[in-house]
């Protein structure tokens, strides 16, 4: 009957009783699709909303009051306080709004010189050594005194005449005289000025770690341009130790090419941070760190000569070695100047020369023992390589790259 009534005449139970009539014995949907619809259904209706923070400005009028806390107290309030600078740095504009763009504009701009020096202060730290102001981290009344604060002044109005340009001011630090001086030096220079805080010498002093290790992969032509993404895990010894929560403290190493990524992509973990970083001062990252210390331990050499990722460096120079040159000499040639950026004395090639000989010699002995020395971890030899001239070759690249003068900028 409700079927042979029009649609718009039918009462809201015969409607339910036709549509109902209609699925079970019209429609063709199948039992199977009407259960996963509602399996589907009952998901969800399961789920819980997700909320998003958000955040935004608050209109002046609905704004917090902010007071003074008298010795600490949030129980003690004194005076209220208003958005502004400290007394004794320049106003901010009386006419600007008080928000946060205001405040980057503030200390960017000409009259609030400061940030620049800052800035060029550490640029310069990063070039020499050490910075105009020896205390790059404390500019204040209980900081060092600029060494040169003519200098100071030029280059940071330089960085602002540039539009705050980075690159131009490295290269302009790379190219200068001061820079590019020979780092020879004499007793008399060494006992008048030992810091070079005069810049009678160009800057001699270790690179950081992270430095090394981007070093190592570039002349031995295995470091990845690959930018951005998430950091990587390279190789470091398993300890097997466990957090509070029980989490293992050890990382699947990253394979293929986001194994030698650039170190500024390394995974930082503040309970567990990277050997290798860590024993040439890498801060841990628990507390900020603007000046990092310089010391200089046998541990440093363990790592360089023996870490995981040095040797695959080293193995990886070996074949690059053998596949770009034929002869000793023209592959000892290369090796120096990729490494060195210079040609080898002829003392250095006899020493190494003979070094090869020997250490050839002993690996064609022992093959396993060379098949290790050149495989282990960069992975199989290149098809029909000789091993033993593999693993020759490797630990000349491994002499060659813990010179004090690979190690050292100067």
């Amino acid at each position: 009957a409700a079927l042979a009534m029009a649609k718009d005449k039918r009462t809201p139970a015969q409607q339910q009783t036709v549509v109902g009539y209609f699925v079970r014995n019209v429609a063709k949907q199948s039992t199977v699709e009407r259960t996963r619809l509602a399996a589907a259904n009952k998901e969800l209706a399961a789920l819980k909303p997700v909320s998003v923070p958000i955040m935004r400005d608050l209109d002046p009028k609905h704004r917090r009051v902010t007071k003074v806390q008298l010795r600490g107290n949030w129980q003690a309030l004194g005076d209220e306080v208003s958005e502004a600078t400290p007394a004794v740095f320049n106003p901010l504009p009386k006419d600007a709004p008080r928000n946060r763009l205001t405040m980057a504009r503030w200390l960017v701009s000409r009259d609030n010189p400061l940030t620049a020096r800052v800035a060029v202060n550490r640029l310069w730290e990063s070039i020499f050594g050490t910075g105009i102001v020896r205390s790059s981290e404390e500019f204040g009344s209980q900081g060092d005194l600029p060494f040169h604060p003519e200098l100071l002044d030029w280059l940071a109005a330089e960085l602002m005449d540039s539009g705050w340009d980075i690159k131009h001011m490295l290269k302009l630090m790379l190219t200068s005289a001061a820079y590019q001086q020979s780092t020879k030096t004499t007793p008399e220079l060494n006992e008048r000025d030992p810091d070079n805080r005069l810049l009678a010498r160009g800057p001699r002093f270790r690179p950081t770690g992270e430095l090394l290790r981007d070093q190592a992969l570039a002349v031995s032509g295995l470091l990845s341009a690959k930018m951005y993404g998430a950091p990587v895990r390279p190789m470091t010894p398993n300890l097997g130790l466990t957090t509070a929560f029980g989490r293992s403290n050890d990382w699947t190493v990253s394979t293929g090419e986001d194994g030698h990524r650039r170190s500024l992509y390394t995974e930082v973990r503040r309970n567990s941070p990277y050997a290798s970083f860590a024993t040439f001062d890498a801060g841990n990252r628990e507390v900020c760190m603007i000046r990092r210390s310089r010391t200089n331990t046998p541990l440093q050499a363990f790592v360089t000569l023996n870490d995981p990722v040095f040797i695959e460096t080293n193995q990886a120079m070996a074949r690059r070695l053998v596949a770009e040159a034929k002869a000793t000499p023209e592959r000892l040639a290369l090796l120096f100047k990729l490494c060195l950026s210079r040609a080898p004395n002829a003392h250095e090639t006899s020493s190494l020369t003979q070094l090869y000989t020997e250490t050839l010699t002993t690996y064609r002995a022992d093959l396993a023992d060379a098949t290790k020395m050149a495989t282990d971890p960069l992975g199989p030899a290149p098809k029909d390589a000789d091993i033993a001239e593999l693993a020759a070759w490797t630990t000349i690249a491994n002499v060659v790259m813990n010179l004090d003068e690979f190690l050292m900028r100067r």
